[in-house]
């Protein structure tokens, strides 16, 4: 069954839906193509630093997710109503946990908010939540649905004062950036002197594994591996890791988060957040996803502490390193 979606996503993108960009990072323009999706955006790997991202990408990457405040809330009725979870709410109570353990109080600024759903499960923690979206009507969602203090802008735009964040969380974002640098910039004048960043990023080298998986068995076909349409970037741990360097911030974290069980009920329902998978519906997928995870946290260890190919997603912690 299909479901009317609240953003303006498109199956297929064409020529004047893109413009070619240079490497977010290193800024030139020398890379390899590695497979290309949904018409015209390209997954490419930069000659200069090694960088993962979408060359052509989308015009305006982020308008992908300013549709209508009532579709979205049809697609999440239940969840806002309290009748029903969100199918990452343990992925973000985890993620919730690691922060309370280096920064358990203060001022706590989510960036790229979206309807609220992750920051909803800060509250009644210690911290004083702020949110911030460009969206105007999911961040409408997020002041409606769930009283959460959330701006309508970009961080770059929204006018925090300097030094005023204890935490500054970037979960499932930072990969839709753009312009990374420029957030990072912002983030270091926002955040305190020992304030900490925490980033989540989906695997780069996790994305090139599927990849490598689908084209050995003869799937690459209409298989939408690295979500290019919103995920222009694709960090592994180690361009990460220069990115957040060269913006003047240090790394003192980073590990695996758990998988995010994606529920495929809504090709019954039609609802995608509403309704949690029936295992019997999902099992092969949700038990690979488990066995991978499981498997990336031998390999963590057996790469001597580098996040590899197996693991769903990266995890960092960072702080200002002057």
């Amino acid at each position: 069954m299909d479901y009317d979606r609240g953003g303006r996503q498109k199956e297929i993108y064409s020529e004047s839906d893109v413009i070619s960009v240079c490497c977010p990072f290193c800024n030139i323009n020398k890379y390899r193509q590695i497979y290309q999706e949904r018409g015209t955006l390209a997954i490419v790997k930069c000659l200069g630093c090694g960088l993962l991202y979408v060359n052509p990408r989308l015009k305006e990457p982020e308008k992908i997710y300013w549709g209508e405040a009532d579709k979205y809330f049809k697609e999440a009725r239940l969840i806002f109503e309290g009748k029903s979870r969100h199918h990452r709410d343990q992925n973000y109570i985890q993620d919730l946990k690691l922060i309370y353990k280096y920064k358990p109080s203060g001022n706590f600024l989510d960036v790229g908010t979206n309807m609220g759903f992750f920051l909803r499960n800060a509250k009644g923690w210690s911290w004083n939540l702020y949110g911030v979206e460009p969206s105007s009507s999911l961040s409408e969602i997020a002041r409606k649905y769930f009283s959460l203090n959330v701006k309508t802008a970009f961080l770059q735009d929204a006018g925090f004062k300097n030094s005023f964040f204890d935490v500054v969380t970037m979960t499932d974002v930072f990969e839709h950036l753009s312009e990374p640098g420029e957030v990072l910039e912002e983030v270091k004048r926002i955040l305190k002197p020992d304030g900490i960043l925490f980033i989540k990023v989906p695997n780069g080298l996790f994305n090139l594994f599927k990849y490598y998986c689908a084209k050995t068995t003869n799937r690459l076909k209409n298989y939408d591996i690295f979500d290019s349409y919103e995920h222009v970037v694709h960090y592994s741990q180690k361009t990460l890791k220069l990115m957040l360097d060269k913006f003047g911030f240090k790394v003192i974290r980073v590990c695996i988060g758990r998988p995010i069980q994606v529920p495929v009920w809504h090709n019954y329902v039609g609802h995608y957040y509403q309704y949690p998978t029936p295992w019997m519906l999902d099992c092969k997928r949700q038990f690979a996803r488990i066995t991978l995870y499981l498997l990336s946290l031998i390999e963590y260890r057996i790469r001597l502490n580098r996040v590899g190919y197996l693991a769903p997603n990266i995890v960092v912690i960072a702080k200002k390193s002057s």
